[in-house]
């Protein structure tokens, strides 16, 4: 079973500085045998009153694999880089 990873955007930053890691972001999270399922989205929302600027959805094959994506210190400047265009939480759920 595969390791879902679950962005929350809360706030657009820097919209330049986001364009900018999304052009590099897939090919990050490749690295680790993750894919985008779903980019950056506004979500709808069903139920609750609380909804962030936008979602996106991970694959990774493990969480160790997700866990490995975010440690990566070959990626720390690109990590670096989404967090200065957007604040961001990001969950992972699954084996």
């Amino acid at each position: 079973m595969a390791c879902i990873a679950v962005g929350i955007i809360r706030e657009m930053k820097d919209e330049a500085v986001f364009s900018e890691y999304r052009a590099v972001a897939a090919d990050a999270i490749a690295k680790h045998g993750g894919t985008i399922l779903i980019p950056p989205s506004p979500p709808t929302v069903l139920d609750g009153e609380d909804a962030p600027a936008a979602v996106v959805i991970l694959e990774f094959p493990d969480k160790e694999s997700a866990e490995a994506w975010r440690n990566d210190p070959e990626l720390a400047s690109v990590h670096d880089q989404r967090n200065a265009g957007v604040h961001m939480d990001i969950l992972a759920v699954g084996p």
